[in-house]
């Protein structure tokens, strides 16, 4: 008789529920293990990021950095280039502006000084300004902007605030030329005012005149004022010349009052 095997058969259903168990409790292990790695993992991230990659960033952020204050600085420099720029326009504006003031201011006292230029024994013709000037050693010559329609005639007296500028030598219908007191050929006769020593002065082509003729051979002192004399009957008597300002054994220089290098306006004037 054959031998009989018992054999034990689990029922589905307990099966199920070991392996459930067992499931849950290997998860459950899992989970655990990962929530500390985690933790672990994290902690090393911020070693990392604070021993290396911080550094790392810094170093190349730095570049940049340097980069973008080069960019603000240059844009500063542009902006106050700019700003410097129209300060400079400003300020030649402004200088021209007072370039213009001060010429109408030296023209007003130039006028009033001319209004109380001419005294009693003037007689004014008319007050013109300076075209332009023919100035050389051999030659001192102004051109004004008046001529015969003004009345002005050849021989008329040149004179400014200061004192006798020259002599009308040649005229046009609007404008003429006055030949400087300056100018070699141009001669006058002068006398003394302290004195009434009497004499002939001439133009050097310089800033100085010289005497050329003296009367009674009387020398003058330095410092003594020199004005027409009027015995030529060619200009006005008494007007200003200048200042004796050397003397020698038989002549004597004059410097004229008149600034001949800086003349604007003259007056043209004959004898009452």
């Amino acid at each position: 008789m054959a031998p009989r095997f018992k054999v034990k058969l689990f029922p589905t259903a307990k099966i199920i529920k070991n392996i459930s168990i067992i499931t849950v409790v290997l998860l459950s292990f899992i989970l655990i293990l990962f929530s500390k790695s985690d933790l672990f993992l994290v902690n090393a991230i911020k070693n990392l990021s604070s021993s290396i990659i911080n550094p790392a960033t810094t170093i190349i952020s730095s570049p940049i950095k340097i980069a973008s204050n080069l960019v603000d600085e240059y844009n500063q420099f542009k902006n106050l280039k700019f700003e410097n720029r129209k300060l400079k326009e400003e300020i030649i504006r402004l200088k021209k502006w007072q370039t213009l003031a001060i010429q109408n201011s030296r023209e007003n006292k130039v006028f009033k000084k001319l209004l109380q230029a001419t005294d009693n024994n003037l007689k004014l013709v008319k007050t013109t300004s300076i075209i332009n000037r023919n100035d050389s050693f051999f030659l001192k010559v102004i051109n004004i902007n008046a001529g015969y329609e003004q009345n002005i005639k050849k021989n008329m007296s040149a004179i400014n605030e200061r004192g006798f500028v020259g002599k009308v030598i040649e005229t046009n219908s609007t404008s003429s030329r006055v030949l400087l007191l300056t100018d070699p050929n141009m001669s006058i006769s002068v006398k003394t005012i302290s004195d009434d020593i009497f004499s002939l002065v001439s133009g050097t082509g310089s800033n100085y005149l010289v005497s050329s003729f003296i009367k009674d051979k009387n020398i003058p002192r330095i410092g003594d004022i020199v004005v027409t004399s009027g015995t030529a009957q060619i200009f006005p008597v008494d007007l200003l010349v200048g200042k004796v300002s050397k003397v020698e054994k038989d002549r004597f220089y004059v410097l004229p009052f008149v600034d001949f290098n800086n003349i604007d306006y003259v007056q043209i004037v004959t004898s009452k």
